[in-house]
């Protein structure tokens, strides 16, 4: 009893800073979730391969906090969404079929947390360790991304290229794709990003149709595998 008056007494506090420009900046503990979320509809139901999917985090990981509908739907945190991948993943294990983990770009620039590095900084350098700390299968670059997170082959840039400074030579961003399965089924992924123009100097998009002309393409497709995925 006397842990949780200490808990509870402790999750009432907030915390004030002085940035000594005047501003004083409150920072309160999170909302608690309202009970009025609404329950499944139905049951989950499992295939033999099964996806969960991310995009567009920019940054936002702290979930909704509007009481209104259906706001409370959306209300957890990114650490509740890395306990549920957690809980998927033994059950996909128990239930001996695949589960894969993917996300499709855009993980930094919308909120302070992402977008507020010093000088000489990129942004998403803070953030991006906590999206590290999940087991994504495979993820494909955004038009928000300005370099590679480090996932080991799984970050795909099938039509995004970088100019390196020291040689002058065009090469991926990541990798053009990945093959793998966590129960033995062949798996071709690719990350391929839209048509897009806006990027950086020494940056470049190749369009698809120029793309699926590549060599590197017709060899990726060339052995039909169990599943292709191409997230974008």
């Amino acid at each position: 009893m006397k842990t949780a008056t200490v808990i509870q007494a402790f999750c009432a506090l907030s915390a004030v800073y002085a940035c000594g420009d005047g501003h004083d900046y409150t920072l309160s503990r999170r909302a608690a979730a309202p009970s009025s979320v609404t329950p499944p509809s139905r049951p989950l139901e499992w295939g033999d391969i099964n996806i969960l999917h991310t995009t567009d985090s920019h940054g936002w990981l702290l979930g909704h906090q509007k009481a209104s509908f259906p706001e409370p739907n959306y209300s957890g945190d990114f650490g509740d969404f890395a306990s549920f991948v957690a809980h998927m993943k033994e059950l996909a294990i128990k239930k001996d079929v695949d589960l894969l983990l993917v996300d499709s770009g855009d993980l930094h620039d919308g909120t302070g947390l992402t977008d507020g590095d010093p000088a000489g900084g990129v942004n998403g350098q803070e953030s991006i360790p906590f999206f590290t700390k999940l087991p994504y299968d495979l993820l494909a670059i955004g038009n928000h991304q300005n370099f590679a997170p480090k996932f080991k082959g799984r970050y795909l840039t099938s039509n995004a290229d970088i100019t390196l400074p020291s040689s002058n030579k065009s090469v991926p961003v990541g990798n053009f794709n990945h093959g793998a399965s966590t129960r033995g089924r062949k798996v071709t992924s690719l990350g391929v990003l839209f048509d897009f123009t806006g990027g950086d100097k020494g940056t470049s998009v190749q369009k698809v149709a120029d793309m699926i002309n590549e060599q590197w393409f017709t060899e990726a497709i060339k052995d039909e595998p169990d599943l292709f995925i191409l997230a974008g």
